[in-house]
């Protein structure tokens, strides 16, 4: 894509915002929630007309609602 305008880096995350005449605003807010949801975030880097980079940071090693570390059973 175009990239994002650095003043809707705050909106882009909201539900049903969307800069696009053909987008549901849904998909970033969905993301969003899954990797909060295991404890991490997502970021962006974007600057019109060069496209842009989401990263998404997960904990390692974080414990379950079991009570069990990730990867250990």
């Amino acid at each position: 894509g175009p990239g994002i305008e650095p003043a809707l880096h705050a909106r882009i995350f909201d539900f049903g915002f969307t800069s696009s005449a053909s987008g549901s605003g849904l998909v970033l807010t969905i993301a969003k929630g899954f990797v909060e949801l295991h404890g991490g975030r997502i970021e962006v880097v974007s600057n019109p007309g060069e496209g842009a980079t989401f990263r998404i940071v997960l904990p390692v090693g974080a414990e379950t609602e079991e009570g069990t570390r990730n990867g250990e059973g």
